[in-house]
Order: C-alpha cells, then structure tokens, then sequence
C-alpha cells in the first residue's frame, strides 16, 4: 500500500496519472518529468551495476583463493620440522562436527628450471597425496593437462610435477618435458656441498584463475616433495575441508580447542581479513557515492512537482471547491512522485541487471591479471542488493514528494481561483 492510503483513494490516483499524461501545453512540463524519471533510471542502474561489481570482485576472488586452498590449515609446533602424528591429528579433526576432509601436505620453495629458462623461477611448493587432495581442495578440476593422479608414479619412471599454468608459460615448457627442482637445502657430494635437487617430468598444467598461484605454484607427490627436501614422514601442514563456510568460525575454534594450543589453526579467510575488509569497504563507498545520483534525481523530481503545482493552481482551487480536501490534494502530487519513482526505478533496474548479465556473461572488461588477480571484471548481483537499490530509489523518491504535496495543500482556495 503506497503512503497515505492513496489506493483507496481513487480519485486522487487517477487525477495524479492524468496530470503526467501528455498534453500540448504541458510540453515543457512532460519534458521535465521525462528527465526525473530518466534520471531516477541512471542512478538505479549505476548503483545495481557498481554493486554487482563490487560483490563480483569480492565473491570472485574468495572463490578462487578458497578453490586453490583448503577451508582451514593446521600448522605443526613451533620449532618443529614437521607434524610427526599428523595421522593421529587427522582422526581428531575429522571427528569434529562440520569436518569433511582432512590431507596431509609438505610446503617449501625453492627454484624451477628448465632449458629455456636456465636461470629459474622462484616456484612455490606443495607436495600433496593425489588420492586426498582432491578432497580438501578444487586442485583435481583446475587440471587443464594432464591429472592430479599423474603426479604419483608408482615408483616407477621420472618424478612427476605439475605447474600453474602460467609459470609453465614462462618456463617454456609442456606436459612431457623435464624441468629441474632446487631447494635451500644442502646435501653432501665428492665435490663439495651442493644444494639439494631433482629432475622432475612436467605430468600436468594446473589453472587456477588466480594468477598469483598460477604463476609461482607447483604440485608434486607429497613423496617426491619427502625426497626432494630429504625429510622424514611428516606433513607441514594439515588441510581440513568443511561442509558448511557458513560455519567456518566455529568450525576452526572447535578445531583449535581440540588439538590444543601447541597446533596453531588459521583459515584463508582469516589470513586475508585484512583485505576483505577492504572489499567490503570499497562496496560501502561505492553504495554512498553512486546513490548520489538517486539524490539528484529526487531534486528533480521535486523540481518536476513544484512546476506542476504552479501550473494547476486553478485545479487545485477548483478541486478544493468542490470538497476535496487538503489531504487529498496533498496524496495528487504524492502519487505524482511516486509514480515518477517507481517508473525510473522499474526502468533502472531493467537496465542495471541486463548491463550486469552481459558484462558478465561475456566477460567484457578484461585485466591484467598480474595486477589485478583476475583476469576480467566479473558482475554478480545478489538479490538482498537489488532489493536495498529498489527500496533506496523508492523511499528517495516519495521523501521527495513531501515538500511540493503539501506546499499544494496548503493553497488558499480563493486565491487559487482568482489566479491567472
């Protein structure tokens, strides 16, 4: 029901659509209504497009930095050069409320080289048991060669990596070719102490859509990353993988008071808190700055209606003459407003969400993806911000209705009718 009960009022809803019809003498007038309610449709549209890429950017890369990594990682002791018991931790873990998956997985850097590229790349890496990582992360579908199965060769052939897709880029090199894994470790030789590496044959290309893990990441068996590093059975990490991220604070605490405080617990949520923040934050602004439109266009439709008081002076007289109230003339111009609102906020977000769908459909702003992490603009639109873009330009606009509604109500009727 629109404010003032003026549905039950039919008269009042009727008049108010006649005087927005178009009439010869009111050219000048119908022109400004068109530029209140086109201006009403440019804000709405450009808040539900701003939000959309807010939300898209956010969402965008939650989902990316989540795919490529376990919904919580548990650390080994302090000191320590890995977790010893992590079979016994992953029977723990599992046995707490919301837990899916657990895997064991060794981390390290070190330096990747290949025949184009002698002088390597810093590379970034994780050992993985194939059978498991799939479970705890999205790593087993960003194969885009090759199969997170092929990194286990059974024992038998070459060792087996597989590289993001853009450092395989850089290096030069393919499923099938060789590249060679340097760490910072050392091992003794007849010659001397030289740092610890091992050849390793290209099984597979991993993309992940983040570029950052694209470019510096690779995946092995978690017993070639033991060879490799020259380690004991042992696990840098644990990762868990968890039914519902809506209970992921909980979730991780329960976790942490399980194993106690000897095994630090983190998720990448709470590792990146810092610039999720400030996603959120951007979203804010760009709600606060873009809704300066909608205020705009509310001075206009306010600007519309006192013209429109002006012009039916002599109505409004003649309508007071003959009974009706000043409530009821205030609830005309009220509807006027209105109307002006919710036809610039229909036609706003018909355009805001056709304009989202196609920017994101076909992915038509791209980025640099070394700048930017994502390689284009992506738009989502959540219906809670379609809802508060709506709610927003309509309440605007009837608050904008107030002060030219009742200005016309307060005409005196004698005057009214005497002006010319």
């Amino acid at each position: 029901m629109l404010p003032g009960g003026i549905l039950a009022r039919r008269w009042e809803l009727v008049l108010a659509a006649r005087y927005l019809t178009t009439r010869r003498k009111q050219a000048f007038i119908t022109v400004i209504t068109s530029i209140s309610v086109l201006g009403v449709a440019v804000g709405v549209a450009a808040l539900i497009i701003g939000l959309s890429l807010a939300t898209g950017i956010h969402q965008e890369i939650r989902a990316r930095i989540l795919g490529a990594n376990a919904h919580i990682t548990v650390f080994g002791p302090a000191g320590d050069d890995g977790i010893r018991d992590y079979r016994d931790l992953q029977e723990s873990i599992r046995a707490v409320d919301g837990v899916v998956a657990t895997a064991p997985v060794i981390f390290d850097k070190g330096l990747v080289v290949s025949e184009i590229s002698p002088s390597g790349l810093a590379v970034f890496l994780k050992g993985v048991d194939p059978r498991l990582e799939g479970t705890v992360t999205d790593v087993a579908g960003q194969f885009v060669a090759g199969r997170l199965e092929d990194l286990d060769s059974g024992g038998e052939g070459p060792e087996r990596i597989a590289l993001g897709r853009e450092l395989a880029r850089s290096l030069g090199v393919g499923v099938g070719d060789r590249v060679r894994i340097l760490v910072p470790r050392v091992s003794l030789a007849p010659w001397g102490v030289q740092p610890r590496g091992r050849s390793f044959e290209v099984a597979g290309i991993v993309e992940s859509g983040f570029w950052d893990y694209d470019s510096s990441w690779a995946y092995l068996s978690r017993e070639g990353a033991r060879r490799l590093l020259g380690v004991e059975d042992v696990a840098t990490v644990i990762e868990v993988r968890i039914e519902d991220l809506d209970r992921l604070d909980g979730i991780r605490e329960a976790i942490a008071a399980r194993l106690g405080e000897a095994y630090p617990v983190t998720d990448m949520i709470h590792l990146n808190r810092t610039f999720f923040a400030a996603l959120r934050t951007e979203k804010l602004l760009t709600y606060l700055v873009i809704g300066l439109i909608v205020i705009v266009a509310a001075l206009n439709i306010i600007s519309t209606l006192i013209l429109m008081v002006m012009e039916k002076v002599r109505d409004i007289g003649t309508l007071v003459a003959m009974g009706a109230t000043s409530r009821g003339i205030m609830q005309v111009f009220m509807a006027q407003g209105i109307m002006i609102g919710l036809a610039g906020t229909l036609t706003g977000c018909t355009i805001g969400i056709s304009a989202a769908w196609a920017l994101d459909r076909w992915k038509a702003i791209p980025l640099p993806a070394d700048v930017y992490f994502i390689p284009y603009v992506p738009f989502h639109l959540r219906p809670f911000d379609f809802s508060v873009v709506a709610f927003t330009a309509l309440i605007v606009s009837f608050l904008a209705t107030l002060y030219p509604a009742w200005r016309a109500s307060r005409l005196d009727p004698v005057d009214a009718l005497r002006y010319e």
